[in-house]
C-alpha cells in the first residue's frame, strides 16, 4: 500500500510553476537514473498528467490531482510519501516505511546528510 500526501505549499508551487489549472493532474515517478541499489531521496520527478493510467495513490490538493501510476508502483510501494515544498529546499518527498531493498525505515533527515 501507497499512501501520498501533497502539502498545500508543495500544491501551489507544482500548479505555479507547471500553470496548471483545476482538474489538471500531476504525477510522480522515480529518477530512470535511479538504479540498484534504489535511492528514495527528497527529489523525485513530476510531470504533467492529465490520463492516470491504473493509479495506485492519489491526492487532490487546491483543485489538482496528484498520483502515483501502477507502472512506477514498485519504487513507491510501502512508503508513505510526503511532498513538500519550502523555499530554502525547494520541493521535497519524504519517505517513511518499510524499504524492502534495504529492510530498514527510510527517514528523510537522513538525506539532508
Amino acid at each position: 500500500m501507497i499512501k501520498l500526501t501533497v502539502t498545500p505549499a508543495a500544491a501551489d508551487w507544482i500548479k505555479e510553476t507547471l500553470k496548471l489549472v483545476v482538474g489538471n493532474g500531476v504525477k510522480f515517478y522515480p529518477d530512470p537514473d535511479n538504479h540498484h541499489p534504489v535511492i528514495h531521496g527528497p527529489h523525485q520527478l513530476y510531470a504533467i498528467d492529465n490520463h492516470p493510467d491504473r493509479v495506485v495513490a492519489k491526492d487532490e490538493v487546491s483543485g489538482i490531482n496528484f498520483h502515483i501510476n501502477f507502472e512506477d508502483e514498485w519504487f513507491f510501494i510501502g512508503r508513505e510519501i510526503t511532498v513538500d515544498y519550502q523555499a530554502t529546499d525547494g520541493l521535497t518527498f519524504t519517505f517513511s516505511g518499510n524499504d524492502a531493498n534495504a529492510g530498514a525505515t527510510i527517514n528523510y533527515e537522513k538525506f539532508l546528510m
